[in-house]
């Protein structure tokens, strides 16, 4: 594993531990429910009808960050909205960069870029 792979793992740890499951407790002791865990006996369907403009749309990499920590706290999460900027700093961080390409290429390699 590289130097880099090191330093993210860590980085995913620590924000799991130190951030993500300090969170979580504190939403498990005044008993959210981010999503159930079990069906629903009284519930006839699941199905909701969605109108497009709901749910899909795109983000830039840099609004993400606003978007969460926004929906977190419109839906009763405040335990959740702060770590909206520390997930899209990890975000950028973990980022797979593309390989370059060697500086000489063998003849029988057509380089598509």
């Amino acid at each position: 594993m590289s130097s880099t792979e090191d330093r993210n793992d860590e980085a995913l740890r620590r924000f799991h531990a130190e951030r993500l499951a300090p969170a979580a407790e504190r939403l498990k002791a005044r008993g959210a429910e981010l999503f159930p865990l079990r069906p629903n006996p009284s519930a006839a369907s699941y199905w909701t009808e969605r109108a497009p403009a709901e749910y899909v749309f795109e983000l830039d990499a840099e609004e993400v960050s606003g978007y969460l920590r926004a929906r977190w706290e419109a839906e009763g999460l405040p335990e959740l909205a702060p770590l909206a900027a520390e997930l899209g700093t990890l975000s950028r961080q973990l980022e797979q960069k593309p390989d370059t390409a060697p500086a000489e290429l063998s003849p029988f390699i057509y380089a598509m870029f």
